[in-house]
């Protein structure tokens, strides 16, 4: 059967579950803008009371919040009802793991410091910026989806996807980020604090779907060939 016909099938198939998951967990949506925003209030309050210490405390926050975020994130995926009261749980859940993956980038950026030509530097680490959001993309479900902790063995992980994948899963994370980035930055700038608010929450909640569609996508992707992915739909009609 046409091989389009197939990915559009797994695509429709991973934004279907994904719309069901959070129709079970509606409350979800709010987990990005909320974490974000309490990020950002005491990241601003431990840098002002710390000073350069407070930098490494941040990466300390960021990669709570960030455990915080992937814990419900994987349940949802996982098909399972989550609650507000598992927040404890979630703080601690992939903790090491996200920040293992922020030494590895951290130790990146200081060889840069350390090795470039003051001049060079700056553009050095834009690459490395740049590299970090491509090899790294499929890094959030390798952690909670396989479990990964060491921050090498993340981006071996990660990598190891991409290079398997990096058309089935490239072509619809690309046009999610076209669409985001012909997306008018403030749509609601003339209702003031509350068209900032509103386009937060909603913001928040379209990154919430689109990061469980990826989860399904990743679930249905890894582990799996794309002969398997054609004899299966060939055999069963479905993905």
């Amino acid at each position: 059967m046409n091989v389009l016909t197939v990915y559009l099938r797994i695509y429709a198939d991973a934004f279907r579950q994904a719309v069901a998951g959070i129709w079970k967990n509606a409350w979800t949506l709010l987990l990005p803008i909320g974490l974000l925003e309490a990020n950002q209030l005491a990241s601003e309050l431990v840098i002002g009371a710390l000073g350069r210490i407070g930098g490494f405390v941040v990466w300390i926050v960021w990669a709570a919040a960030a455990s915080c975020y992937l814990y419900f994130l994987g349940e949802v995926v996982a098909k399972s009802r989550v609650k507000f009261d598992e927040f404890g749980r979630s703080v601690g859940a992939y903790f090491w793991s996200v920040a293992n993956l922020f030494f590895v980038y951290w130790i990146a950026s200081l060889l840069i410091e350390l090795m470039a030509p003051p001049a060079q530097r700056g553009v050095f680490l834009q690459l490395l910026q740049l590299a970090a959001v491509i090899l790294l993309n499929a890094a959030p479900e390798v952690i909670y989806q396989r479990g990964s902790r060491g921050g090498l063995e993340t981006v071996q992980r990660s990598v190891r996807f991409l290079q398997a994948n990096w058309i089935e899963w490239g072509i619809p994370n690309l046009l999610i980020l076209a669409v985001w980035w012909f997306v008018p930055r403030y749509p609601l700038a003339s209702l003031g604090l509350l068209g900032t608010i509103i386009t937060g929450v909603v913001e928040g909640a379209l990154l919430h779907l689109v990061m469980v569609f990826r989860g399904y996508l990743f679930a249905a992707l890894d582990g799996t060939s794309h002969r398997q992915r054609m004899y299966r739909y060939r055999s069963t009609g479905a993905v």
